[in-house]
């Protein structure tokens, strides 16, 4: 039976000097077809375990750059703690198109970044005698706690927050810190399950290996429920399209101005595992060998979706002011982004046989 090229070797085979394409295109011939086992090892190794050591790294240097604020309550310690939250955000919003296995069991989003927030609560925990991180993660309410919860503290005022530490307002500081803790070990603990067992058996390896159709499934699955959370539950209730009136409540932004950038994550997240690294293999390269078209259709969809969000970025507003001024804007991006939805949902599930059941993330955002 004759073998036939996977996509991405004949793309890349095209690239090369025409003295040596005949031989390229003679070892492609001569190597094994992708195979959805090839596809979940390969995005395990070189997209997501890499991105969620990534993302634990800037959690902890987020905990760090805390501490440090603490300890030395000056202005330019607290725009450094503020560029680590947002460099820590940006990391994590971009795992979310892998939050699978043990990510979910263990409840890590509830950890780090549910939505919405309770501001009372988060306010009224400030008049405890102390908080410790242990209280954080085991007796507060998730909307007390994670990204949302410390950046309400760490982006009021400047002056207002530089008061509290200098002042010596312990429990201030101590829910600083612990809010910190908490997300950061979250964080490492999804990393450390990547790295290790739950990646070896997403990958195919040892005794509880998960089946190849089954890691693939999930890599498909996710996405679908991302987009379906950005387009219809924040940026559709947002703009009213979804909901008879509009609430700005549901976008997981605060003073940080994050909106915009959780929306470029996330589907750079897509991106990722859709394409895959640049030495390895992602979905598209199990889609393309069934369509060309239908693989073609998802690279332009995911394209013009980073496009759309380029364009808020560039207007330098919050996520929220856009979505007052500039709804025409926001309402093109959520156009983009439901479209990646749509690809997803109807080709790339047909063609790889996946059936898209219930979120396992509801209520977390």
């Amino acid at each position: 039976m004759a073998t036939r090229l996977s996509a991405r070797s004949v793309r890349r085979a095209a690239l090369l000097p025409p003295l040596i394409l005949g031989a390229a295109l003679l070892l492609a011939a001569c190597s094994s077809e992708v195979t959805r086992r090839d596809v979940a090892a390969s995005l395990t190794e070189l997209v997501i375990v890499p991105r969620y050591e990534a993302a634990a790294d800037r959690a902890e240097a987020m905990s760090e750059g805390i501490r440090t604020l603490v300890s030395e309550p000056t202005p330019a310690r607290l725009h450094e703690a503020r560029d680590s939250w947002r460099e820590a955000r940006s990391a994590w919003s971009r795992v979310q198109a892998y939050t699978l296995g043990p990510v979910l069991e263990l409840r890590i989003p509830s950890l780090v970044s549910w939505w919405p927030i309770d501001e009372s609560k988060i306010r009224d925990a400030l008049a405890r005698p102390s908080i410790l991180a242990e209280d954080v993660r085991d007796t507060f309410a998730a909307d007390q706690r994670g990204f949302g919860a410390l950046e309400l503290l760490l982006f009021a005022d400047g002056d207002s927050v530089l008061s509290h530490l200098q002042a010596g307002d312990e429990a201030y500081s101590q829910y600083l810190m612990a809010l910190a803790e908490v997300i950061a070990d979250a964080v490492r603990q999804a990393s450390s399950d990547w790295s290790s067992e739950y990646g070896e058996a997403f990958s195919g390896s040892g005794d509880r290996a998960i089946s190849e159709n089954l890691a693939i499934a999930d890599l498909v699955r996710v996405p679908v429920f991302l987009t379906e959370t950005l387009g219809d539950m924040q940026l559709g209730v947002a703009l009213g399209i979804t909901k008879p009136e509009a609430d700005l409540s549901v976008i997981p932004e605060g003073a940080a101005a994050a909106g915009v950038d959780d929306l470029d994550q996330s589907m750079r997240g897509i991106q990722d595992t859709y394409l895959g690294d640049a030495d390895g293999l992602g979905l598209s390269d199990l889609v393309a060998e069934l369509s060309t078209e239908a693989d073609q259709r998802m690279r332009d969809a995911l394209l013009n979706a980073i496009t759309a969000i380029e364009s808020l970025r560039e207007t330098g507003k919050p996520l929220k002011d856009l979505l007052q001024t500039d709804s025409g804007l926001v309402i093109e991006a959520r156009d983009a982004i439901k479209n990646v939805q749509l690809v997803l949902n109807t080709e790339v599930v047909s063609l790889l046989g996946v059936t898209i059941g219930f979120s396992d993330n509801d209520g977390d955002s």
